[in-house]
Formats: C-alpha cells, structure tokens, sequence
C-alpha cells in the first residue's frame, strides 16, 4: 500500500511540472543588437534596428571569412510598439531584445519629444535589458548604425565598449544605461548625462562619442563640452585616473601633463537661511607624464608645480559650475543632496530651484600630491645637457 502512495505522489510531481507548450525555437527569434530612433515625417516614428545575421562556419575554408555577422533593417510606425511589431514582417522572425547593446537617439527627436515617451516601451517590456548603453546622436541615428566598425564586429558592440571604457579611462563623455537614464529621469532634480555621439574621422566615415548630451525631466537642454564632461565627472567622484595638464608660465604656450592615479571629491552643501553655499574638497595623487617647462631639482620645485595643478583644477572647477549656473541647471545633484539632508527645505525650495542654485555660493579647494616624477632626469629632455 505504501509503494502505492509513493508511486501516486511521484506522477502528480510529474504533471505538475512545467512543460515546454508555450516555447519559441531560436530560429524564430531575430536578436536585436543595436537600435537607432529618428524623428519622421507626419508624427511618425522611424527605426532602425541591427539583428544578429548567423553565419555558416562550415563549407569551403575562407568562404566566410569577411561575411557581415548583422544586418540593418528599418521600419516606421506611429508609436514605437507598431514599428517593432513590424519587424517580423520584413524576416519573419520576432523581434527578442535580451541581446541588446546600444540604443542611439536623434537629437532632433529628443528636442521634439520626451524622452520618457520615446522609450517607455522598453521601461514596460520584460526582455529588454535595463542595462543596455543609451546615446544621443547629432544627426540622424541610423547613420551610425550604418558605419563600419573598427574592431568590434559590430558597430552596436563599439558603442558599447566606447560607453563602457571611455567613462573609466577618458572621461571626456560617460556611461549611461537605460536603468541610469530612469533614475535621473525619476531624481529631484530631474537631470540626465548622456554621451553624445557624433560623425568621426576625417571625413566622417567613423563615429566618436565626446561630451554630454543634458537632459531635464526627459527634455534636451543642450550639450556639455567634453572640457565640462571632465569637470562633472570630477564633481560627481567618478573620476578616478586620466590626465591634468598644468599651463608653463606666460609666454609660453607650452604645458606640462601629469597623470592622475587617484582621485576623491566631497561636496558639502551648507542651508544658511535662504542661502545656499557649496564646498568642493578635491585630493588628487599624480605622476609627471611630460614635461615641457619644469624643472623638478629640488622639493621646493615639486611643490611648486603640485600648487600649479592645484590652481589650475581650482579654476577648471569653477568654470564649470559657473556656467552650470549660467544655464541654471544643477547638473551635479545637489538640489538632491538637499533632498537627502533636509527633505523639508527642500520642499520648499523645489519650484525655484533653478534660480536658487544660479545664486548658490561656491568655493572650491584642490590638493594635488605628486607621487612620481618619472625615469631619468628631473627636467625636460629638450633642455637636457
């Protein structure tokens, strides 16, 4: 009797088990790399998506060797969801976006709609992937899916890799993923940095992502430099190496490089009455990477050029957040820093914002610590004798 009831409880554990009645095979599957939106005429939407184009590795040797791994293909619609859902009239396949890398905006569009209503279809959707590289182009974004790439196999690969290592080596742009782009869409502030991309090479045959693309509540509100980029990085504490370059004495032209190996920022915002004041603290460690004017003999003339750095990220510094308040867009996040500190200020503070941060008073302090002066000799090697 008991073989009996262990049998019985082992078919029903079998019929509860999931099955695979609601499966999709891989080859009915196109997998979307790369995705270009561009604004189109009569309040449509046009896009371009990059599918994963299989290769046949067998056959005669060399046969595929210079095959194109992706294909290009373009559909419009009136909302995003009706120019996807089209893609499968054009291969047949549906549309799976677990493999998506970058998603590239025309700046036109942006300028024309929110952006939350460009891309809420993948805020909703389960396959997309939060974690895909987002970017704004100048000019239509379906240009740069078109170009070729120079070492990936993909362009929607390069894009990923420039996002990904230019934020953590150059810093003259960022990294922003969808995730990040909701987060600043939903922050006090309402403030994104996302990289814009733009034609490169010399005669645009290539694509380069430099600078920021600034958008408030989803809205465009214009371009960083990549001069700026470098400050804000500095000022949000995500810069942690790349290169200061300390200006010789006037005449001269020329500037000494020195290489950051580490980097910390602290901001301290301080609520006196009405006023708002900020301190920006900034400690870098440093090694000489050229020298054009210097002359390192003694440890007076290492501090020396350590003061240098120090004024020159001052000024750098303060150039940047002034035209932040020029612009009064608080591109730093302190409007939620205040938040953070004292939510009921700040309720009060919210609907005028942008006017109390173009008067916020800011002092700014630099302390740059030279580590390592480089291999043989303590001066430049043109005036080396």
């Amino acid at each position: 009797m008991r073989k009996i009831v262990f049998a019985g409880c082992l078919i029903a554990c079998v019929l509860l088990l999931p099955g695979c009645w609601d499966r999709i095979e891989l080859t009915d599957r196109s997998l979307i790399l790369g995705l270009a939106i561009d604004k189109a005429d009569h309040e449509l939407v046009d896009l371009t998506v990059q599918i994963y184009k299989p290769i046949h590795s067998g056959g005669m040797e060399g046969k595929s060797g210079g095959e194109i791994s992706y294909v290009n293909l373009q559909t419009k619609g009136n909302t995003m969801y009706d120019g996807i859902r089209d893609i499968i009239l054009h291969v047949g396949r549906k549309a799976q976006w677990s493999h998506l890398q970058a998603i590239i905006v025309e700046d036109q569009l942006v300028q024309t709609y929110p952006i939350s209503e460009i891309l809420d279809y993948f805020y909703r959707d389960y396959e997309a992937r939060l974690s895909s590289s987002f970017f704004i182009a100048h000019g239509k974004a379906s240009q740069y899916l078109k170009k070729k790439p120079i070492i990936e196999k993909t362009v929607s690969q390069q894009l990923l890799q420039i996002s990904k290592n230019s934020d953590r080596y150059n810093y003259k742009t960022t990294n922003t993923s969808l995730l990040d782009l909701f987060v600043g869409l939903r922050s006090q502030t309402g403030i994104s940095l996302v990289p814009y991309v733009t034609a490169g090479g010399n005669q645009g045959e290539g694509l380069v992502a430099t600078g920021m693309a600034v958008l408030k509540k989803g809205m465009w509100k214009g371009v960083v430099s990549p001069q700026d980029s470098q400050m804000i990085q500095m000022l949000h504490n995500k810069y942690k190496g790349g290169m200061i370059r300390v200006p010789c004495e006037a005449p001269s032209k020329a500037s000494n490089s020195l290489e950051v190996l580490s980097f910390h920022s602290r901001l301290k915002p301080r609520m006196e009455g009405e006023a708002v004041k900020l301190q920006v603290f900034v400690h870098l460690s440093t090694a000489i990477g050229e020298m054009r004017c210097a002359n390192l003999k003694t440890q007076e003339d290492e501090n020396k050029l350590a003061e240098a750095a120090a004024r020159t990220i001052e000024q750098s510094l303060t150039k940047t957040l002034n035209r932040m308040k020029q612009k009064k867009l608080d591109l730093i996040g302190l409007g939620d820093r205040i938040y953070r500190k004292d939510p009921a200020i700040w309720k009060r503070w919210r609907n005028n914002w942008e006017e109390r941060f173009a008067k916020a008073q800011i002092e700014v302090k630099a302390h740059v610590e030279i580590k390592n002066s480089g291999t043989a000799t303590p001066k430049p090697l043109s005036k080396d004798k």
